[in-house]
Parts: structure tokens; sequence; C-alpha cells
């Protein structure tokens, strides 16, 4: 009687082509005592026993010429082979547009397999401003869950439309819920998303964040805004201190604030700290 096999790794079910990797490595040696990278390597056509570890543990990138000889080492057929190529190009692209938009074809491809698209909802709330103002929103004593009313107390306007696909993608998230008086309110639940998901979110969140405050100084009127700066000499040994600083004033911050009995208003509040001379790298 043959034993048991499990199945292989679903590609199409990562967003990190290293811990694909990792996983199939660990199936194919659960599978046979034997299997090895030596394995791997040879099946590859290629001579660095080492290679598939690096690549595994960043210390590598894959290449068009050796995506296509570990395409071949796994056994991947056509389409999984596509999304595999997407994958490592994702992973290893540097210019943040460009992750963007092969971040939507692999979040297209999972949609076409019928995969949630629960990373793309992760990804709108933390780099879409108006995700984020809108669940500020419902702090508000006055808030109505109504996307005309929402869309005309947001200063920069949010089509009816986009604001109903964020409510949607809010609750969806379990971070927005409907309570026993049939108000909309925020869960207070943790966001867990993956570190991938974050860092690519990250950059267009203080993008997005920086042009309203360009928006603002141009066109608030200057009671209700503070633009604050200094541009200090500084040893950069001190860093992780200055960062400290910040980062505990934010947390100050948002403690008084969420002790307001009755806010009325949505404000974002940008702190910006960077480098106007080359740094030594």
């Amino acid at each position: 009687m043959n034993e048991h096999v499990d199945a292989l790794p679903d590609i199409r079910g990562y967003s990190d082509y290293r811990v694909f990797l990792k996983d199939f490595f660990d199936q194919k040696k659960k599978e046979n005592s034997n299997y090895s990278h030596r394995v791997f390597i040879r099946k590859a056509q290629m001579s660095s026993p080492s290679h598939l570890k690096m690549v595994i543990d960043g210390k590598r990138n894959l290449t068009g010429k050796t995506v296509k000889k570990y395409i071949s080492a796994i056994g991947l057929k056509k389409k999984e082979a596509t999304f595999f190529s997407l994958l490592v190009n994702y992973n290893q692209e540097q210019c943040h547009e460009e992750k963007i938009a092969l971040f939507q074809q692999i979040m297209q491809e999972k949609r076409k397999k019928g995969l949630s698209d629960i990373e793309e909802a992760q990804y709108d709330f933390l780099s879409k401003w108006h995700y984020v103002a809108i669940y500020c929103l419902l702090d508000l004593k006055e808030f109505k869950n109504d996307p005309l009313w929402i869309s005309n107390k947001i200063k920069k306007k949010v089509s009816s439309q986009n604001i109903e696909k964020a409510i949607s993608e809010l609750k969806r998230l379990g971070l927005i819920k409907i309570n026993s008086e049939g108000k909309l309110v925020q869960s207070n639940g943790p966001l867990d998303t993956s570190d991938e998901v974050q860092n690519l979110a990250f950059k267009t969140y203080h993008k997005n964040m920086s042009e309203l405050a360009i928006h603002s100084l141009e066109n608030e009127d200057s009671k209700n805004r503070e633009f604050n700066g200094v541009t200090i000499p500084i040893d950069t040994k001190n860093m992780a201190k200055i960062k400290e600083m910040i980062r505990s004033f934010r947390k100050e911050l948002n403690e008084v604030a969420s002790n307001m009995e009755e806010p009325n208003e949505v404000y974002q509040m940008n702190i910006q700290f960077f480098p106007l001379t080359e740094v030594d790298k």
C-alpha cells in the first residue's frame, strides 16, 4: 500500500516566492528524506549547491534565466509558472510604482482562482487615505451611515461609490461593524497584515498624506491648521533616540485624542523627519 503523500503547496496562495520555495522544499523533504538542496539544483541543471538556500534566505535573487530553471525543477505547469514569475518580479522590484502594478496583477490572478482578496482589502485600508478617514469618522457623534453625508463631510471629495466600497471593505476586514442598535461602529479589532502588504502600503500612505498636506497648506485657513518645521544639525548616532521621541509624542497625542468625549472633526497629523544632506551609507 502506498503512503499518503500531502499535496505540494499551491504557488497561487502565496505573496512571497521565497516562502513558497521553503514550503516546497520542506514538503519534498517530508515525502523523501533523501531530498536535498543538491537534488533540487541538479533538477534545475545548475551547478551551485547552495543556490536554493541562498535564494530562500534572501541572499540571492532569481534572474530571468534562473526562474526558468527553478520552474523546471519544481515542475510547475504553465499557469502556475506564469504566477511564479510574476511573484518573483513583484518581490524583487525596487520601484514603488512598478511594485504596486505587479501587486494588482497578482491580486487579479488570485481572484481568477477564486482565492480571497483580503490582501488587497488590507492594502487599500493601509494606503488609501479615505479608508482611514471614514474609519475615524465613526467616532463623531453626528456620524451618519450615508455615503452622500460622508462625501460632503470629507474635505477632499470622494465619490459615493468609493465610499460604499470602503465601508464594505472595512466590514470585511473586521474593523467596523453594525452594533445592536443598528449603528455603524469601530470594532477595535487589530488588523493582521503581512510585512509585504504593510511595506507596500507604507510609501503610498505617506505619499497620499503629503499630497493632502500640500492641498491644506494652499487652501485651508491658517486658523484651522498648524504647519511647523525646524532644520537642525544632528549626530546620526542619536537617530534612534530622536525616532523614539517622535513616536512617543505621536502616542501621547493619540491617547489625548482618544479620550476626547465628543470629537467633531477628523484631522491628520504628519511628523516628517528626513535628511537634507547625503547620508553616509
